[in-house]
């Protein structure tokens, strides 16, 4: 535990979040860009298809079914992928997947018919498989658990920033339709796609590698954080069969939570247009209202997750969370009202997103070393199964009860899920102890 009233005490303390401060400003703004673009690419097929459904002929359905293959080939290379960010480290390995995925999605800009779409959205997921996790397993080597939370915190926040961007851009893009002979859903994916191709050196050039070569810090800042990143090793579990990662219990229980937080996250952003359509306005103004929710979602991950720094806090934070984001579904499938339906969703769309730090915070404590970047990668690719489920059975549960606003019952039960998880995490481990910072 930290003491805090000897003067020695205070001054080691405030040492180590300056070497915290240090490294958060040389490496969060790069990460936190990358994940913006990636979300911005995962947002563009929702405003490609306004335009592209028409222009290549394919239906609705069949549109959504392809855009969902995009989640099956992020599952499939999921793991490979994300062991590439422990065997060639993350500038090298994150760069590659950055270009890889910004050069299938300027692709997209030339489909010609519904099967070559389907194809290319496999591939753009393929390409893209192992960021997520490879960010977060490159967290566990540059920050110690106590402040995880924190930056993943800052990282769901480009979750939300890129969907607002998404929202506000998405529109404008489509606005240049015919221009240089150009249509405006092929202007939709050459743009966000030549983002994530500029982004790549950057990444490459710019983001540290490892500590021990960190040249921003100097020899003594360098065995500090070693000093305290070791702290929070877990030599019962630091090595491992690698594939042993595919039928680990804890690896599968943690899949299955993050399933559900994806389902639930994807259903929201992929269905949430539909629903504020139905409110009768106009494709500019549903756009403006769809950044809302996403605005208030990026306050609040600035501001929660920087105060979850214990591990019983994080637990009571999510189980308030996932319950509280469940009852405003309901309330937005209940009320008459359109602006007290908005208002609900509005207060309902932040809580998956203020649940993914909580998440991730979780696994670095049974899992350290190779086998945390198998382990994450596994969890990474089970639940992205979620994103392909929503796609899908959002339309589905709208059509079957003939109102797009009943589909938000599938977030709402998701939710509801995780909070009682989160709930029974907390009250089965009740104990003097449960109240320790997360690293003491």
């Amino acid at each position: 535990m930290r003491v805090s009233i000897s003067a020695s005490g205070a001054a080691a303390f405030d040492s180590d979040e300056f070497l915290i401060r240090r490294i958060w400003w040389r490496v969060m703004p790069l990460i936190l860009l990358t994940y913006l673009v990636a979300v911005v690419d995962k947002a563009n097929v929702s405003f490609a298809k306004l335009q592209m459904v028409h222009q290549i002929g394919i239906t609705e359905t069949a549109y959504g079914m392809a855009s969902s293959l995009f989640f099956i080939g992020y599952l499939i290379f999921e793991v490979p992928s994300a062991l590439g960010v422990h065997r060639f480290g993350a500038p090298k390995w994150l760069s590659r997947i950055i270009l890889s995925w910004g050069i299938a999605t300027v692709l997209l800009a030339y489909t010609a018919s519904g099967s070559m779409f389907a194809a290319l959205r496999f591939l753009v997921g393929a390409a893209e498989a192992g960021l997520y996790p490879g960010i977060i397993y490159f967290f566990t080597l540059w920050f110690p658990r106590r402040y995880q939370v924190r930056a993943l915190g800052l990282l769901t926040l480009g979750s939300a920033l890129g969907n607002m961007l998404g929202s506000a851009f998405g529109g404008a893009l489509l606005s240049l339709d015919g221009v240089w002979n150009i249509a405006g859903w092929q202007w939709v994916f050459l743009v966000t796609g030549l983002l994530a191709v500029v982004l790549a050196p950057f990444v490459l050039f710019l983001l540290p590698a490892k500590v021990e070569t960190a040249t921003f810090l100097t020899p003594a800042q360098r065995l500090q954080l070693n000093r305290m990143i070791a702290a929070d090793a877990q030599p019962a579990h630091a090595e491992g069969v690698l594939w042993g990662a595919l039928i680990d219990r804890k690896v599968l229980a943690f899949a299955g939570g993050y399933t559900l937080l994806l389902t639930s996250l994807y259903g929201i952003i992929y269905w949430l247009p539909t629903v504020i359509k139905a409110f009768g306005v106009s494709s500019a103004l549903n756009g403006a209202l769809n950044m809302i929710p996403w605005a208030l979602t990026a306050v609040l991950l600035v501001v929660i997750p920087r105060r979850l720094k214990q591990e019983s806090q994080v637990r009571r934070a999510a189980a308030v969370i996932g319950i509280a984001g469940c009852v405003f579904f309901l309330v937005s499938i209940v009320v008459e009202s359109p602006t007290a339906r908005f208002i609900a969703i509005v207060l309902g769309t932040p809580c998956t997103s203020l649940l993914l730090p909580c998440f991730w915070s979780l696994p670095s404590k049974y899992f350290s070393g190779r086998r945390a970047a198998a382990s994450l990668a596994v969890i990474s690719s089970y639940g992205n199964f979620g994103g392909f489920l929503s796609q899908n059975l959002m339309p589905w549960i709208g059509k079957l009860f003939g109102h797009p606003a009943y589909a938000m019952v599938l977030p709402a039960f998701c939710l509801l899920l995780l909070g009682c998880i989160a709930l029974f995490m907390q009250t089965g481990t009740a104990q003097p102890t449960a109240s320790r910072p997360v690293v003491s």
